[in-house]
């Protein structure tokens, strides 16, 4: 299962670089105000939130309980959410009201960008558990 968690995270670095390039692509042509201090920023917390969410799931995932599993995903999104606001919430103090749209706008994009990654990784470990409960 090791090797499984080390895949998953590394499919999802891919993913977010490419997802964080074209992002800044959008950003770059469209908003060229905007602070690359803070997308980068943007970036490494949705990586290390997503990141530490596969981690978790993975780890609880060889409990074998389902009921368990289920919990796990339901606090690995209250998690992030919780997360989510409070740097939202450390923008506000840090930047005020300094390109809030833009930031807004930002934050959501790699917000539904990495939430996307993280349903089709938590499908997958789903698939990846039942094929190790069928070879067992």
């Amino acid at each position: 299962m090791n090797s499984y968690k080390t895949r998953s995270i590394l499919a999802l670095t891919g993913y977010g670089l490419l997802a964080g390039a074209a992002v800044a692509c959008v950003l770059h042509y469209f908003f060229p105000g905007f602070s690359w201090n803070w997308f980068l920023a943007i970036f490494i917390f949705f990586l290390a939130v997503e990141s530490l969410i596969i981690n978790l799931a993975v780890n609880n995932s060889q409990k074998k309980d389902s009921k368990k599993l289920v919990n796990v995903y339901m606090l690995a999104k209250v998690v992030k959410i919780v997360l989510s606001l409070a740097f939202i919430l450390i923008y506000f103090v840090i930047e005020r009201t300094n390109g809030l749209k833009t930031f807004a706008v930002t934050f959501i994009g790699f917000y539904l960008l990495f939430l996307f990654a993280e349903t089709y990784l938590l499908t997958r470990l789903e698939k990846h558990i039942k094929k190790e409960s069928n070879n067992e």
